[in-house]
């Protein structure tokens, strides 16, 4: 888009105002004021829609913007009512001469209540922009409040009214009470595009999408409007000025939406990373070499272009999205697109259906994205697998690399990720039966099959249809159809191995090629003649008239690759079959083959087994033939196409993405990027922090130590439990904190007491719960106390004899001992059998143990026992009561774990109805359900907001980035005395 091109941009956001007041928008921008409010864009509001205020602003397009809203009082003779009329009113220019026409301009009233600047990047022709609330700032990066529009070529793909949305839903009951649109996305639009002198030609390629797109396109028409979206076939590039014209013959005639991607960029994308990375390595073909033998380095620059494309096409599909629709997503190419949709359609119902197996979990940690590409497909709500052996690789994956646990619910698998339920199906895709019946009766068919029947007269016919591929096994086919000649001379001069080889440009290897090559001649010299040759090799496209006669004239087929995912060509053999035919004999690593009960399975590098299978096959009788080819049939009919795709979105319509009432949590950049959902849970604002912080006169910091004041490091998580302590800058500004006699600062640990008093022996005036509060004390000079100095421990000896046992048998493992309790760490064992080893010593544990007053947790990579009575909430609790003259008005309570749970509960319970409740804030470290209000991403976030707290009385919290002094504000340091009398 050029430079000089224009977004229109409509703002919302919610407040509570005052009668004669109202919003005003205000920016760096000369659109929005410079910075001076009585220039700013007013908003407008009604009273059936406040306290929403909007309004909309016409500003340079690709341009990062920043704003702030402010209040501004109009004087009594304005309120809502009057504010009604400008709703209508769509031009920004015409709402930015508001303020500058009034002879009364309006008096400021104040900034919202944080001081850094809301931000915005323009793009597209209209963006939508939802900032929630005043006064509270939504994290820039989660663009989940953002809606972009692409041009006037897609307004006609509005969300239906209602009564059409009710009409779709009951006019077709076979629908399955589907949605009102679907947009289907996939790497290649299932149209070819030709440029002729007279323009652009367009048809549809039948053959796209695996030969499915017809049974689809057939399947879905009349029961849900949908629409695909892809790169559009064609040879050439489109220029820039004829790409709205083909967008919209395209939406006219096919219902497809192209996304424009250059040549030179779409090369990079398919065959470098696309085919040059993940298609050898997802069927466990690891290149440790190049062609020249030199060891094969990873081409980042690749897998950014990988990242662009999959924007581009988030970027098209945000644009036509609308509530409630379904968005489905095809294959390999676009693997990190659901986290990128996440990330602006945060309820959007997604699904992903990968069409090529999913490698084991010790293939797959080769890849250095690895953790990048399952976090972009767990972003989305349904996932979709060949086989269950696929999706078992990938949950191990999502074990071992993302320490995430699987379930089973009611015989569906699911995977919690970041507070939701990703579910994962296993359905094999289908074909369409009814195009492969009508083309057998085509007169070219017919034809060609006759043709086949006289080539091959006498003959016993082994048909196969593979790409020239290395994983399609077809070196191995040849070798034991050579086999077979040689031991079983009398299939000589009698069988012919039909093989059809299609080249694909990107995955061809001459090395592959030439070696077949050379098997086919030698198997024709050593036992063709004249008359007769074994082996008919054609290395070439073919048609779909040819692939049925093809289908129609063989006596068996015959496929053996050696990792195979979506291979159709047996189910398209098994309907096109003529009477007596129709037997399989396919590799035990084809996709579909244990679908069908009536092929015989082999493993194609024992080459004796293949060539006996061969000659089993073919001594087979009629009876057997037929029986074994009816329940194939069956099982194909049943299971097409559209049968596939209902079912898989009649799964994807159930899943479950809320969108009311919930906080949108985006974590990292680009593919990394996280989008999590949870009620009543959002980010902790420093400025908010700050504002009680300084307003309040006694103040209590209760800090958990592992993981929020510490980071365990890279190394294995032994030496990172014995190494890891705060930062230095972390204990100067605890060391500042404690200073302040208005502070208590209370390190809330599971560590034994030693390891806190070695840690915090420079800081005398740091309170310390060690063990979770079994032993604390309130100073350096203040004695240890125990929180019950008779508690029974003899069970200590029973368990830690167990947990021995378990060590002794689990590599990796180790027992930390406590005063009062025991812990079980396995996080640097195998993760699969840690957690087996984990649930079966929890059980050991409270069978043991039950009739001690022990509890058994487990938690992320430990196992502990410790006293029943003994946590965090009760060490807060003991806190209180003996702060109960002074009851804090201010409390800062933070941890990482599922320990620091109790302190969190108990403390929004305790000051549920407290007129002290705004001053707690409970907060947990990382994006995760809990039963904190807030949540800080990581510990360096953590860091941070001390530093602010300890430096709170060298800042004046004056709002920056204002060019208007006189709206500055200031808030009073009090000194408040809260120290305790010891």
């Amino acid at each position: 888009m050029e430079q000089s091109a224009k977004t229109t941009v409509k703002f919302h956001v919610r407040c509570e105002t005052q009668r004669g007041e109202r919003l005003a928008l205000v920016g760096d921008a000369e659109a929005l004021g410079a910075w001076d409010p009585a220039r700013g864009i007013p908003l407008w509001t009604n009273s059936k829609k406040y306290p929403r205020w909007s309004c909309s602003v016409t500003l340079p397009c690709n341009t990062w913007i920043n704003y702030k809203y402010c209040i501004v009082d109009y004087g009594d003779d304005f309120d809502v009512a009057m504010s009604a009329g400008g709703e209508s009113l769509e031009d920004g220019q015409k709402e930015a001469q508001f303020f500058s026409e009034d002879p009364h301009p309006p008096r400021f009233v104040r900034w919202e209540d944080f001081e850094a600047n809301r931000r915005l990047k323009t793009s597209g022709v209209f963006m939508r922009v939802d900032d929630r609330k005043f006064d509270e700032l939504f994290n820039e990066m989660n663009e989940a409040r953002i809606r972009v529009d692409y041009g006037h070529v897609f307004s006609r793909l509005e969300a239906p009214s209602s009564s059409q949305a009710s009409s779709s839903s009951t006019s077709s009951p076979s629908s399955r009470g589907l949605p009102s649109k679907l947009l289907i996305v996939l790497y290649r639009l299932p149209v070819i595009a030709k440029r002729t002198s007279n323009g652009w030609s367009f048809k549809w390629d039948d053959d796209a999408l695996y030969l499915t797109s017809v049974g689809l396109r057939d399947g879905l028409q009349g029961k849900i409007r949908f629409y695909w979206i892809g790169i559009l076939n064609c040879e050439d590039d489109i220029p820039e000025d004829e790409e709205e014209g083909v967008t919209q013959t395209l939406m006219d005639r096919f219902s497809c939406i192209p996304v424009f991607v250059p040549k030179a960029t779409l090369t990079k994308f398919y065959q470098g990373f696309c085919k040059g990375v993940l298609w050898p390595l997802f069927h466990m073909i690891i290149q440790v070499t190049d062609d020249g033998g030199r060891t094969k380095q990873f081409d980042r620059s690749l897998w950014h272009v990988y990242c662009l494309v999959n924007r581009k096409f988030a970027d098209v599909v945000v644009g036509v999205y609308h509530e409630s629709d379904l968005i489905w997503i095809h294959d390999y190419h676009l693997m990190v697109l659901p986290s990128q949709l996440r990330r602006k359609l945060s309820g959007a119902k997604i699904g992903f259906y990968l069409h090529i197996p999913w490698p084991s979990s010790e293939i797959y940690r080769s890849l250095p994205v690895r953790d990048e590409l399952l976090r972009g497909l767990l972003s989305a709500s349904l996932l979709g697998f060949h086989l269950f052996d696929y999706a078992r690789h990938f949950l191990s994956a999502c074990t071992r690399l993302l320490n995430l646990e699987h379930e089973s619910r009611r015989g569906s698998l699911g995977v919690e990720y970041g507070g939701r339920h990703v579910m994962i199906r296993v359905s094999h895709i289908g074909i369409d039966p009814k195009r492969f019946q009508e083309y057998q009766k085509k007169p070219e068919v017919v034809s060609k099959t006759e043709e086949l029947k006289q080539k091959f007269k006498d003959k016993i016919v082994l048909g196969a249809i593979d790409d020239l591929d290395v994983v399609k096994g077809i070196s191995l086919k040849l070798t034991a159809f050579d086999f077979l000649l040689a031991n079983y001379p009398s299939y000589r001069n009698r069988i012919v191995l039909n093989q059809v080889a299609i080249p694909k440009t990107s995955r061809v290897k001459e090395n592959v090629r030439n070696e077949i090559r050379s098997l086919v001649d030698q198997i024709n010299e050593r036992y063709g003649s004249q008359s007769y040759l074994p082996v008919m090799y054609f290395e070439r496209e073919i048609s779909f008239d040819e692939r049925v006669a093809m289908y129609s004239r063989a006596d068996a087929f015959f496929l053996t690759p050696i990792r195979d995912g979506l291979n159709l060509v047996p189910y398209e053999y098994i309907v096109s079959a003529s009477e007596g035919k129709g037997q399989l004999i396919l590799s035990e690593f084809t996709g579909c083959s244990r679908a069908l009960s009536g092929a015989v399975r082999v493993n194609p590098w024992n080459i004796e087994e293949v060539a006996s299978v061969i000659d089993r096959v073919m001594q087979l009788d009629q009876n057997e033939i037929s029986r074994k080819l009816h329940a194939d049939y069956k099982y194909v009919t049943a299971h097409s196409t559209m049968e596939w795709a209902e079912s898989f979105l009649a799964d994807l319509e159930r899943a479950s993405e809320p969108v009311n009432r919930v906080t949108k949590l985006g974590l990292g950049f680009g593919v990394g990027f996280r989008l999590l959902e949870f009620e009543g849970f959002r980010h902790l604002s420093t400025d908010m922090v700050l504002h009680k912080f300084q307003k309040s006169q006694r103040r209590l910091l209760l800090l958990d130590y592992d993981g929020t004041l510490t980071r365990s490091g890279n190394h294995s998580n032994r030496m990172a439990h014995a190494w890891a302590t705060p930062t230095s800058a972390v204990m100067n500004n605890l060391a500042a904190l404690s200073q302040d006699t208005r502070n208590i600062v209370f390190i809330m640990s599971g560590r034994r007491k030693d390891v806190l008093e070695q840690t915090f022996e420079q800081h005398p005036r740091v309170a310390l719960a060690a063990e979770h509060g079994f032993h604390y004390r309130w100073s350096r000079d203040q004695p240890w106390q125990v929180m019950y100095p008779d508690a029974d421990l003899s069970w200590l000896e029973v368990a830690h004899e167990i947990m021995v046992s378990y060590t002794e048998r689990t590599d990796g493992s180790f027992i930390e001992e406590k005063t009062a309790g025991l812990v079980w760490h396995f996080v640097d064992a195998d993760p699969e059998f840690g957690s087996w080893q984990a649930k079966e010593m929890h059980d050991h544990l409270e069978s043991v143990l039950s009739s001690f007053g022990v509890q058994v947790i487990t938690g992320n990579g430990w196992v502990q026992v410790r006293l029943k009575d003994v946590n965090k909430g009760a060490m807060v609790k003991r806190i209180l009561d003996e702060l109960s003259s002074n009851t804090p008005d201010f409390v800062f309570c933070c941890g990482d774990d599922r320990t620091d749970e109790d302190m969190f509960a108990f403390l929004e319970t305790t000051f549920e109805a407290s007129e002290h409740h705004d001053g707690i804030f409970t907060c947990t470290v990382g994006a995760k359900p809990s039963n904190a209000r807030y949540y800080l991403r990581d510990n360096d976030e953590v860091a941070d907001l001390l530093a602010a707290l300890a430096s709170t009385r060298n800042r004046m919290g004056a709002p920056r980035s204002y060019t208007v002094n006189d709206f500055h504000f200031s808030r009073e340091d009090k000194s408040i005395s809260f120290e305790k009398s010891f």
